[in-house]
């Protein structure tokens, strides 16, 4: 806890004796940027020079027709051949913008996939392979044109790679040094929706390959840019040996120091394996099409407590978004028919680690945000310090986005609402009776929505919307 991951976790963590957005009192955290400052706002995606090739994608493609349940539940749809069409919608599905909002006069771009205060600290890169109406090369994909834009040449490797990257400003202009969990929550969030949208051309993702060599592939510098993860669409080796250089992107050059050593501790020099996919589950629940369900995601801000949720709204999404993924869960109840109120450790559901109703605790440990009591459950991610290091800290951080990105879909998919939920580390050990070396992922907040939000738009037309605030709580 001294030294990379550790040291930022312990730095960044949330206690009641401080506001949240009140920095450690350590000469290793910036104390001189004002958090969310209009004037030092980030720009919400990166900008290239002109001139460069650029490949627009197809504003339209057929809904596959694939069930939402069915997918998330891992039973894929049958493979086909991928083109310019298929690689846009996987990637629109993912990181396309789909609502806009204007808040204090300045427009706000609402990608597919949800983040943490809007901010979406991501960008992402297409390295093809062979895809048909596509160049090989690589390509950073542009959300508001839709469109890849070649930045370097065709690769080494045998199989089209999405290469994830995080942009540590993007995030810190709220968050500050905290914002690097959120830059892996997101990433985790966002390639839940590639993963399942990429689910007929068998998708593998993969947290450990060669940092240094990835980073370079992409044109990013490791310190205002750094790849996150690679998800390649098939079997074969990722698309990621460079045959020469990238055009950078421009990015604002403000650096967390804390963030970029926490980063780098946990670099790697060689490739590593994809996870595994797990078992598939059954789908107890009928749904519509995914293609509809990411659209009409959201982050629900309201939800009506009086309302509940039956079981098998809470044990399939459960099931369906821990395949493969061995992080511990815990699930406080608070409206789930046939299940009593408390804290149970996933998948036990009948034997409650601390029985009865328990909203204003929840609350309370959620920095007072409502929804954490209004919801018909929470869920809640973590794993015990003692088993993680620089990189599995990475790991466990994504996986819990991973997760939470799955329970988001799969809450929509049954007609219920979902959305993240930050907390105080100091008070989820305690509260889960574990040890105090626990460390907290994320929390998710799933229950009934006390509004229908729209429906994101499609490429080039996203729906207008406006701004819904959580429910004050006196």
């Amino acid at each position: 806890m001294e030294t990379g991951a550790g040291l930022l976790h312990r730095l960044t963590s949330y206690s009641g004796d401080r506001e949240w957005d009140v920095p450690a009192d350590d000469p290793r955290v910036r104390h001189d940027l004002r958090p969310n400052d209009p004037e030092t706002s980030p720009p919400q995606v990166k900008g290239y020079p002109d001139g460069l090739p650029v490949t627009p994608l197809p504003r339209e493609w057929p809904d596959p027709g694939v069930a939402a349940a069915d997918v998330l539940s891992g039973h894929a749809p049958p493979a086909q051949p991928l083109d310019a069409a298929h690689l846009g919608r996987v990637l629109f599905l993912g990181a396309g913008v789909v609502r806009t909002m204007t808040r204090d006069g300045r427009s706000m771009l609402f990608r597919a996939a949800g983040s943490a205060g809007a901010r979406f600290p991501l960008e992402v890169y297409a390295v093809t392979r062979a895809v048909e109406g596509v160049d090989d090369g690589v390509h950073w994909y542009d959300p508001v044109a839709h469109a890849l834009v070649r930045i370097g040449p065709p690769t080494e490797g045998d199989t089209t790679t999405l290469v994830v990257t995080g942009v540590p400003w993007r995030t810190g202009w709220r968050y500050a040094e905290r914002g690097f969990r959120h830059l892996y929550w997101d990433a985790g969030t966002l390639l839940a929706q590639l993963e399942a949208a990429a689910a007929a051309f068998g998708p593998r993702l993969r947290t450990v390959f060669p940092d240094a060599q990835v980073t370079a592939l992409v044109g990013a510098d490791g310190v205002h840019e750094f790849p996150l993860a690679l998800l390649t669409l098939g079997d074969g080796a990722p698309a990621v040996v460079s045959t020469g250089p990238a055009t950078p992107g421009d990015l604002p050059p403000i650096e967390f120091p804390l963030v970029t050593q926490a980063q780098r501790a946990g670099d790697q020099a060689g490739p590593g394996g994809p996870w595994p996919t797990g078992d598939p589950v059954e789908a107890v629940v009928e749904s519509d099409t995914l293609d509809a369900v990411i659209r009409r995601r959201g982050s629900q801000r309201r939800m009506d407590r009086t309302k509940t949720l039956p079981r098998e709204s809470l044990t399939w999404p459960m099931a369906a978004a821990l395949r493969g993924v061995e992080i511990p869960h815990w699930v406080a109840v608070h409206g789930v028919d046939g299940v009593a109120p408390g804290i149970y450790r996933w998948p036990d559901l009948e034997h409650p680690i601390v029985p009865g109703d328990l909203r204003s605790e929840l609350e309370r440990v959620s920095l007072g945000q409502s929804l954490s009591a209004e919801a018909a459950y929470v869920v809640i991610a973590a794993a015990p310090g003692a088993g993680l290091d620089d990189r599995s800290y990475r790991t466990a951080q994504l996986a819990a986005g991973l997760v939470e990105g799955r329970l988001h879909l799969a809450a929509y998919a049954v007609g219920a609402g979902a959305t993240g939920m930050t907390f105080l580390d100091s008070e989820v050990p305690a509260l889960l009776h574990e040890p105090e070396d626990l460390v907290t992922l994320l929390f998710t907040c799933v229950g009934v929505p006390e509004y229908k939000s729209k429906a994101g738009g499609s490429p080039g037309d996203p729906v207008t919307v406006r701004r819904v605030m959580p429910r004050v709580v006196d």
